[in-house]
């Protein structure tokens, strides 16, 4: 049954927070990187976790160091390489190679979204979105218009507006009256990011950010071949979110080759599909849509349509009326599980709502320049505001990108700083076994011993997160190679080799 709430404010219910207002080789060392959180229980860094094993004398550091320098020091390593050892427990030292220098991330970037997500929201925190009116249900009858307002979950999928629509049809609505609203202002007007590439703006892998987003801020398309050579079978997830289908694509023998294209249209309000397919399973592609907000209305309307509800009047995008009703209302998982699926898929489309989602809760408007000013205020919450870094989007796409090793190393520092470290140290992919990280070639005694987020682009690679050592407890690692001679392959060899190295001490 539909739950009718009146609301002082629809759009407060995820926004009206406190705001701030937008604001060379050496050995190991006795340096402590600072750390300013508020504790929940217990002392700081005193979790399981970090204090199993023996601690590190000074004979295990030194050699640490000596093993480090032999890997980084090698033919294998470019010039522009930065590499930063810890020990977890105690914040100290081990290793350092130009670890203070800005290189490109790639999607290690993502790991100070991750952090600062889980300091200023929480591991527990859920999305909310929900559907709203400013009318009233008469005789079957909603004497109104519809809004879908939400707060940036970036889990929210056509499935979950089906449910909302069964819950207005059990309800007993037949017909809306008015139109069918997407209200995405809480992230502020949609833009593409200045920084990203043009030709990668038309993938699933650039959608941009919206309060409202629908599957990832994508159409995903299924083509099925006919086996007899007929068109092929077109189906698109949110339904009707792009405003124009043209073309189609036919089917050839299982022998052919796949010519297919699928095109962004002018002004990016639908697609041109082209070209053909081989024979075979049902095929699936992902591209961005230039509206999300408004397909997201175009999305609800389509599945209220489809569930036999009239709707007399057109989708588009607008901000919900301040005195609302509130019709339904959907929550996501935790943070926690969502930043999982970050680092394990390295989801760029979780990394840039996340960011808006912190700039939201820290200044009240969800901007991408406000999500990068909160991240601002969380490294220097733990003393690792380096002005010489540039952050220009949360997923690593921007080859804008700069940051340090030492950076790196601190936000991984900052969340095992409590007692529930080892969950949040479980958020990153086991290296050579999970997610993106699997295709590690990790030698297989050290295999579930090293956590870790890796990135690459444009000849830049990335990798940082945590050791589990045998006998001394957690280290901290951070790689960020650039501008690499002597290919990929011999830039993760040398790493994986130091890795192993680590996890057996």
């Amino acid at each position: 049954m539909v739950v009718i709430v009146a609301l002082s404010c629809v759009l407060a219910m995820a926004v009206v927070r406190f705001h701030r207002a937008p604001p060379s080789d050496v050995g190991f060392a006795s340096t402590v990187l600072p750390a300013s959180f508020k504790t929940d229980s217990g002392p700081p860094f005193s979790s399981r976790f970090l204090t199993a094993g023996v601690p590190l004398s000074d004979p295990d550091r030194r050699s640490i160091a000596a093993d480090a320098a032999d890997v980084v020091n090698g033919s294998a390593f470019p010039a522009a390489t930065g590499v930063l050892l810890l020990d977890a427990r105690s914040g100290r030292t081990l290793y350092a190679h130009n670890a203070d220098v800005p290189l490109t991330p790639a999607s290690t970037i993502k790991l100070i979204v991750a952090g600062t997500a889980l300091h200023d929201l929480g591991p527990a925190y859920r999305f909310r979105s929900l559907l709203a009116t400013d009318g009233t249900v008469q005789a079957g009858e909603l004497h109104g218009s519809i809004w879908l307002v939400g707060d940036g979950d970036p889990d929210l999928l056509s499935d979950d507006l089906r449910a909302a629509v069964r819950s207005l049809r059990s309800a007993g609505v037949r017909r809306v009256a008015g139109n069918v609203y997407a209200d995405g202002s809480a992230f502020g007007t949609e833009a593409a990011n200045r920084t990203w590439l043009l030709d990668d703006l038309q993938y699933g892998y650039a959608a941009l950010a919206s309060a409202v987003s629908i599957g990832g801020g994508t159409v995903q398309f299924t083509i099925t071949p006919d086996a007899s050579g007929r068109r092929a079978a077109v189906d698109v997830d949110p339904p009707a979110a792009a405003e124009k289908m043209v073309g189609e694509v036919s089917s050839g023998p299982a022998w052919s080759e796949n010519t297919l294209r699928i095109d962004p249209l002018p002004a990016g309000w639908g697609f041109a599909l082209s070209g053909s397919i081989p024979d075979g399973p049902p095929q699936k592609y992902w591209r961005s849509l230039e509206h999300p907000t408004v397909s997201a209305a175009r999305a609800l309307r389509a599945l209220l349509l489809q569930a036999g509800i009239a709707v007399n009047g057109v989708a588009a995008a607008r901000r919900a009326p301040q005195h609302a009703t509130e019709l339904w209302s959907h929550r996501s998982r935790p943070l926690q599980d969502i930043i999982k699926k970050m680092a394990f898929d390295s989801d760029n489309h979780i990394a840039e709502q996340l960011l808006r989602a912190v700039g939201l809760q820290a200044y009240g408007s969800g901007t991408l320049a406000n999500g990068i000013a909160a991240e601002r205020s969380f490294l220097h919450r733990i003393g690792a505001d380096d002005k010489g870094i540039v952050l220009s989007d949360g997923s690593g796409l921007s080859t804008a990108d700069r940051v340090t090793a030492r950076v790196l190393a601190a936000v991984l520092r900052s969340m095992v700083r409590q007692s529930d470290a080892a969950v949040l140290a479980s958020l990153l992919p086991r290296v050579g076994v999970d997610g993106t990280a699997k295709y590690r070639p990790l030698e297989e005694d050290a295999k579930g011993r090293i956590l870790g987020k890796d990135g690459y682009i444009e000849g830049a690679s990335g990798l940082a997160g945590y050791v589990k050592t045998a006998h001394h407890g957690v280290l901290i690692y951070a790689f960020l190679v650039d501008d690499w001679q002597k290919g990929l392959d011999a830039i993760w060899s040398g790493e994986d080799e130091l890795l192993a190295r680590l996890s057996r001490r």
